[in-house]
């Protein structure tokens, strides 16, 4: 994207909505430690192990097993046109409103600072932040509507 005034960017085209974008397909977070890392998102915030492909790369899913998207974890460089980036990252989980109150209740029951719940009336929802071990900011955000989704439907 160039063009345009000095310094900034073009103005993207946007596709049309719904017919080549279908949501995020994963992330990757670099981290000091594979096995703390994935003993923390897998024991801490719950996420199902796909995959481990030894010391130093792992994946998980965010939600249901199968489902896009995956969170990818290594102690490595990263590589295709993303060497440049590190960390520390912020993400959200999405989960059930709900479960807010009970799902900071456990964090800080682990020995976790957890900030929140901040409410978002707009979008129904309420969230709650802490950090992994390698000072990734963690979001659970607890959406109304998923108050009676079971994993899988939303």
């Amino acid at each position: 994207m160039s063009g345009g005034a000095p310094g900034r960017p073009r103005e993207a085209r946007p596709s049309e909505p719904g017919t080549d974008r279908f949501g995020l397909s994963e992330l990757i977070l670099r981290v000091k430690d594979v096995p703390r890392a994935v003993a923390f998102y897998r024991d801490v915030v719950g996420l199902a192990v796909e995959r481990v492909d030894g010391p130093t790369w792992a994946w998980l899913w965010t939600g249901a097993p199968g489902a896009l998207p995956r969170l990818g974890l290594t102690s490595k460089p990263l590589s295709f046109g993303a060497a440049h980036c590190g960390g520390p990252a912020h993400f959200a989980i999405a989960v059930p409103r709900a479960a807010i109150a009970r799902e900071k209740a456990r964090l800080e029951s682990l020995g976790l600072a957890v900030e929140g719940p901040v409410r978002f009336e707009s979008w129904r929802a309420d969230s709650i932040y802490f950090s992994d071990p390698d000072d990734h900011r963690v979001e659970l955000c607890g959406f109304e509507h998923l108050d009676h989704a079971r994993t899988g439907d939303a």
